[in-house]
């Protein structure tokens, strides 16, 4: 997304202050010289913008740190900064992002098809700095592509649309915005291929394990995962392996059922 491609993207989830009388050149100098400062540190680009009707000074960014960041680094400004006001909007992305997050929590049909969807994620994020910022390899891989899928228009005018990208999550899930489907090496880090557990249930998973996988990531219970790849006729070779790497933890799984089962049996033939 090109630099402008944000600002035409933005929802305003802004916050305000007292106002400030006609400006001067030695209080726009000042706000600039913050805004430069707290846009280098937080690697977000800060513009104090005047309104003439109402007289004051905002600083205004998208995405980036919370508002309450800025807020108090305006307050320790001196009189200048104090009454300024601090307004941060949020992008396409970090609105698209936190509904990635908030289908993985089951939390996102809820809001399907109308406001309260955005007016939801807002305020989910409101306070949260750096929304935009996937948490790892596998959620911007995931970002990246539901955004590509939700992008309408062409040229400069191919944006990605807000409202089609939550459609694209509510009818299909968020398995399908995994970049690989394939079973991950051996050491293989980054989250981008599957682990052993996520592997057998994109390929086995059937009904509600099935759903939610697709809407959540949500793996099936190991023993089943595993039992399904036994007794699959014809399994593949990843889905042999898949499940082979599991089986130890199975293993531990059932001898703690047993120990406990035993323990449990060994009191109660105690009792007279």
């Amino acid at each position: 997304m090109s630099p402008s491609a944000p600002l035409r993207h933005a929802r305003n989830t802004g916050r305000y202050c007292a106002a400030m009388p006609t400006p001067t050149p030695s209080h726009q100098a000042r706000l600039q010289r913050l805004a430069d400062r707290l846009g280098a540190q937080h690697r977000t680009p800060i513009e104090p913008l005047y309104d003439p009707g109402r007289r004051g000074w905002t600083l205004r960014w998208y995405d980036g740190p919370a508002v309450a960041t800025v807020r108090a680094a305006l307050d320790r400004d001196g009189q200048v900064g104090a009454k300024a006001l601090a307004r941060r909007d949020l992008t396409t992305r970090a609105l698209a992002l936190a509904a990635i997050r908030e289908t993985r929590a089951g939390a996102m049909r809820r809001w399907v098809g109308s406001w309260g969807q955005r007016y939801h994620l807002e305020q989910m994020i409101g306070d949260r700095p750096y929304p935009e910022r996937a948490g790892n390899p596998r959620e911007e891989a995931m970002l990246e592509r539901l955004l590509r899928t939700a992008t309408t228009g062409t040229g400069r005018w191919a944006v990605p649309d807000e409202s089609r990208a939550f459609e694209l999550i509510a009818r299909d899930g968020i398995a399908w915005l995994l970049p690989h489907h394939r079973l991950a090496e051996p050491g293989e880090t980054g989250g981008l291929a599957l682990d052993p557990l996520e592997f057998l249930t994109a390929r086995y998973a059937t009904g509600v394990h099935r759903t939610a996988w697709e809407t959540a990531l949500t793996t099936m219970p190991l023993r089943e995962a595993i039992a399904a790849a036994q007794t699959d006729s014809d399994p593949s070779p990843d889905a042999a392996r898949a499940a082979l790497t599991l089986l130890p933890t199975l293993r531990a799984q059932v001898t703690g059922e047993l120990d406990a089962t035993q323990a449990t049996l060994t009191r109660a033939a105690r009792v007279p």
